[in-house]
């Protein structure tokens, strides 16, 4: 199973401003481009656990403090398939003259690709902290299991995104 480079997963137990009348969130469901132009789909990650990590301009500041130990923590997931990590960019509302501006920013390896969110559809359907990173987990059924708001590293946050990923693991 493929995994996008740098993690971009996110998942919580709170709702970051989504609203779903009392339903259940919607399931995982995404066709966004990455940096090259090539299109990505959740059906990318076939029936492995999906974990969504990222975030707008300020929230992608945190995501480099997380991402090295989630790799590391969840790494025979990783490499065994069982977890796909996707990185994704919250880019609503950049005006049209930076976007190329913002597009080379990001990484020039192809497999370090991240999905380029201009329209907002992670952060509409989920939810998510303008001023954070936002991780998404979700189950092999695709059913959102796990979303937080992420800052700065911490202990208990961390044990628990790791635990909730393992736990959609175990549940097949």
């Amino acid at each position: 199973m493929r995994s996008a480079g740098p993690i971009l997963l996110m998942a919580a137990l709170m709702t970051g401003g989504a609203s779903w009348a009392g339903q259940p969130p919607p399931k995982l469901d995404f066709a966004i481009e990455d940096q090259f132009g090539e299109l990505h789909t959740d059906e990318d990650c076939g029936s492995a656990v999906v974990i969504l990590l990222g975030g707008g301009r300020k929230g992608v500041t945190f995501i480099s403090e997380w991402v090295p130990p989630l790799h590391e923590a969840l790494a025979g997931e990783l490499a065994a398939g069982e977890v796909c990590s996707v990185g994704f960019a919250h880019l609503k509302g950049v005006p049209f003259f930076v976007k190329k501006k913002v597009v080379n920013g990001f990484s020039k390896d192809p497999s370090e690709w991240t999905l380029l969110d201009w329209k907002g559809h992670i952060a509409r359907s989920w939810g998510a902290e303008k001023d954070a990173a936002n991780i998404y987990i979700f189950d092999r059924a695709g059913r959102l299991v796990f979303q937080e708001s992420l800052q700065e590293t911490n202990e208990q946050q961390f044990d628990r995104i790791v635990a909730a990923t393992r736990s959609a693991v175990g549940g097949q």
